[in-house]
Parts: C-alpha cells; structure tokens; sequence
C-alpha cells in the first residue's frame, strides 16, 4: 500500500490564494447530503457535506479550474501519473461527537489520489487495510494508517485503497481538495468504466 505525505507543498503566495478563494464569501459550494457517496445508516446525521468540482472525468475543466490547474499539474508531476481524472474541493463541518465518514475508495481501477489540506483544522484521514474486493471476504476492517490535516500538507495514495476522513471536533470546518490521476497505461480501463457509468445512467 503506497501513502506519502508532503507538507508546505506550495509556494507560500499561492497557497494562500486557494486559501482565501475556498474560504472567501463568494465560493460557491454546492450541498451534498452524503459527501462519501458510500450509503450511510439512518442515524448518520453527519454523512452531510460541501463540494465543488473543479475538473470532471467526463467534462474536463469546469468552474474555477484556471486558478487550481497549476496545482494539479505539480501534483502529476509528483505522483508520476500522466492525466487528471478529476478535481474537487470538499467541506465538513464542526461535529459535537467524533465521527468518521463511510469508508471508500474513489475508483475501482487504478489510478493514484491525493488529499490537499487547506486550513488548519483537525479530523484525520484515515486508511484501511483493504481494497473493495476484500471486503466481500472481510467485512471487519482495520485501520491501516492515518494522516491529520495540516494546512498546505499533501497525502498522495492508491486512489482504490479503502479511506475516508473525519469531520472536526475542534475547528468549524474541514477543507481539501480531492484529485485523482491515471497513468496512460490504465486508459483503456478508464474508458470501459465510463462506458459503463453511461450505460447505467
């Protein structure tokens, strides 16, 4: 299983503009009821969330994606990938009690995710020991490895290992950006999977 944190990824001077745009009052979030998309039990009142998406798998660029491309180019660059597959920033927000969203993996191909932390806030990132298909043997899972937030910190992973984060007990929010990125090798799998993702849609 492959984790690697980097903190101060950024130059001081453009972190601080992704900080002051995704904290600033004309951002534009959209409401999520289940921010990890995986199902959540009734009682889960804190599944919620807030997203905006910068860059589409299927669409390409979107919204505000000119300010947060050189962002995702060093990324690629890091994670030795050749093409974005998507991009969003993604909010919690304060929760009286701990709680940890659904565990999840963002594709089921190959393809290598990151995390970048944008404010100083606290709720971890949490990793499992196994990928989606051992979970039909095992369902019991065991935490494998964590990261905390860290504003300007980056944690690049196998985008098909089971993690989910926390929402935060101390602070009033929690804000990354997610991204994921494929190797050109892995195309011809992209491709069947966004064929399938039309077929049920």
């Amino acid at each position: 299983m492959f984790i690697k944190v980097i903190d101060n990824f950024l130059t001081k001077s453009y972190y601080k503009g992704i900080l002051d745009l995704l904290t600033g009052p004309n951002f534009g979030w959209c409401y999520n009821d289940n921010i990890s998309i995986e199902p959540l039990e009734i009682s889960q009142f804190n599944g919620y969330g807030f997203s905006h998406v910068f860059w589409d798998e299927k669409k390409g660029p979107i919204n505000d994606a000119q300010f947060i491309q050189p962002l995702l180019y060093q990324i690629l660059d890091v994670t030795d990938c050749d093409l974005f597959l998507r991009a969003r920033a993604d909010m919690v927000t304060w929760s009286k009690e701990d709680f940890i969203h659904p565990a999840h993996n963002d594709y089921s191909f190959p393809n290598t995710a990151a995390v970048f932390y944008i404010n100083e806030t606290d709720g971890d990132t949490i990793f499992y020991n196994v990928k989606p298909a051992a979970v039909l043997k095992d369902k019991e899972l065991k935490e494998y490895d964590r990261v905390s937030p860290k504003a300007n910190r980056l944690v690049i992973f196998d985008g098909d290992l089971l993690h989910t984060g926390c929402s935060p007990t101390k602070h009033k929010n929690r804000i990354i950006i997610n991204s994921n990125y494929i190797k050109s090798k892995h195309i011809g799998v992209f491709k069947k999977w966004l064929e399938s993702q039309e077929n049920h849609s």
